[in-house]
C-alpha cells in the first residue's frame, strides 16, 4: 500500500538541522550493453538546461595527474549531487575527472519523476552516477540505452548504504517487525527505498505489501522529522541523514541493508553512461572509469575526508556525512549482480528472464592502476561549488 505525502515547507538541510537543535532541546525491450573486450580484475526537477559537449579528448594511457593536459576536456554533463555520500563528487572535487580529460558540467535537478536513464536518453545528460543495477536493467528493459561502465559503493555492516530508524520509543525493535501495516517512509518508489523493505517483508514471511509506504515528495529530511513527530513508524535513511538524526537522541537504528543481505552486493552502485558516449567517445568512457575507480579507493584510504568532502559541496557542517565503503575492484563483479536481479523479480520491479544480467554492464574499460601520490593526496578543504536544496 502506498500513499504520498507532501510537506508544504521549503525543505532544506538548515531546517532539519534546526528540527534537529530543538529535539535536542526539548535525517530495451532489452537490447545488448556494449561488447566487453576485458574481463573484471578484482585487485585492489525541473528540467535542467542542456549543455554542448565539446570536442572529445584523445584515448587516455594513463590515470597520473595532467598526463593529458594539453588536450581539451570532453565536457560530460550529469545532475546535481543528491543528499547522499557519493565518491563521483569526490573525483570531481579532488580534480580526478579533471587529470582525465573530463569537464563535468552540473546542469540542474531533473523534473519530478524524471529518472537519470531517461533524462540520457533524452540527451539532456550523458552519464548517471546515483543508482543501482536493477534500476538500469529495468530501463534497459524498456529500450533505454543506458549501461553500467563502474561499481560504486558496496555494503559492510559499519558502513551500509540505508539505516532503518524509529522513533526512541517505538515498540519495533529488529527488521523482523517489518509487517502488520508499519508505516514506512520513502522518498519514491525504487530498489533502495520501498524494494529493501518489500524484499526484507517477504523474507520475514508475509506478502510484500503488509506494510504501508508513505512517500514524502517534498524530499531531504522530512521522513526523518516524521519519524520524531510520530507521523511513521520506519524511515528509509540514508547518509547524511541518518547519522543527523541519530545525534538527536530521538530515534534509533533497528536495521540496515546489510542485515537484509549479509553481503556487500547488497549496496552496490551502479556508475552509468550513454551508450553513445562508450561508442562515440570510448576514451571518455575510459578516463570515466579511470576518474571513478580512484575516487574508490581515495575514499577508502581517506574515509573521514571524504565524508568531509561531500559534507562541504552539500553546504552541510564537518562530520554530518559518512563516507560509504566503495567497491575496491577494478570492474564490475558480475556475481553482484545476482542479489539485484533476485530483488528486482521478487518485488515485481522486473519479470523473470526479460533481460539477462550481462545485458546491463560493460567491463571493456579496465582502470589504469591508480597513481601512488593518490595515497597521501589531501582536499584542500575549499569546495569547488556548494549545492543547496531549495
Amino acid at each position: 500500500m502506498k500513499k504520498t505525502v507532501s510537506i508544504n515547507i521549503k525543505t532544506t538541510v538548515s531546517l532539519l538541522l534546526a528540527a534537529i537543535l530543538l529535539a535536542l532541546a526539548g535525517c530495451s525491450g532489452g537490447g545488448s550493453a556494449p561488447s566487453d573486450s576485458a574481463s573484471p580484475s578484482p585487485t585492489q526537477s525541473d528540467a535542467p538546461e542542456t549543455a554542448t559537449a565539446s570536442a572529445s579528448a584523445q584515448p587516455s594511457q594513463s590515470a597520473e595527474p595532467d598526463a593529458d593536459a594539453e588536450k581539451e576536456p570532453f565536457t560530460l554533463r550529469v545532475v546535481d549531487p543528491p543528499y547522499d555520500y557519493l565518491e563521483f563528487v569526490t573525483a570531481w572535487e579532488l580534480g580526478f575527472f579533471e587529470d582525465a580529460g573530463i569537464n563535468i558540467e552540473f546542469v540542474g535537478s531533473l523534473s519530478t519523476g524524471l529518472t537519470d536513464y531517461q533524462a540520457i536518453e533524452q540527451g539532456i545528460i550523458d552519464a548517471s552516477y546515483s543508482g543501482h543495477p536493477s534500476g538500469v536493467a529495468q530501463a534497459r528493459a524498456a529500450g533505454l540505452k543506458v549501461t553500467i561502465a563502474a561499481p560504486g559503493m558496496i555494503d559492510t555492516p559499519e558502513s551500509p548504504h540505508v539505516t532503518y530508524l524509529v522513533h526512541k520509543d517505538s515498540p519495533l525493535q529488529t527488521l523482523a517487525d517489518l509487517h502488520g501495516g508499519v508505516k514506512v517512509g520513502i522518498a519514491g518508489i525504487g530498489s533502495c527505498t520501498s524494494g529493501y523493505v518489500e524484499y526484507q517483508v517477504l523474507k520475514n514471511g508475509y506478502p510484500k505489501d503488509d506494510v504501508e509506504f508513505i512517500t514524502f515528495s517534498s524530499g531531504a529530511g522530512t521522513m526523518e522529522q516524521a519519524v520524531i513527530q510520530g507521523d511513521i513508524d520506519v524511515t528509509t535513511s540514508h547518509t547524511p541523514y541518518a547519522e543527523i538524526t541519530l545525534k538527536t537522541g530521538e530515534v534509533r537504528a533497528i536495521g540496515n541493508t546489510y542485515d537484509i543481505f549479509n553481503n556487500p552486493a547488497g549496496g552496490l552502485g551502479a556508475r552509468v553512461l550513454a551508450d553513445r558516449i562508450i561508442e562515440e567517445h570510448p576514451d571518455v568512457a575510459q578516463g570515466f572509469v579511470d576518474a571513478m575507480y580512484r575516487a574508490r579507493l581515495w575514499t577508502n584510504d581517506h574515509f573521514e575526508e571524504a565524508g568531509d568532502i561531500v559534507a562541504a559541496v552539500l553546504g552541510l557542517e564537518k562530520g554530518d556525512v559518512l563516507a560509504i565503503y566503495q567497491d575496491p575492484n577494478k570492474n564490475v563483479d558480475p556475481a553482484y549482480l545476482d542479489i539485484w536481479f533476485d530483488l528486482a523479480v521478487q518485488t515485481g520491479i522486473l519479470d523473470e528472464g526479460v533481460i539477462s544480467k550481462d545485458e546491463i554492464y560493460t567491463n571493456k574499460f579496465v582502470p589504469a592502476d591508480a597513481p601512488a601520490s593518490d595515497k597521501t593526496l589531501a582536499w584542500d578543504g575549499v569546495p569547488n561549488r556548494v549545492f543547496h536544496v531549495d
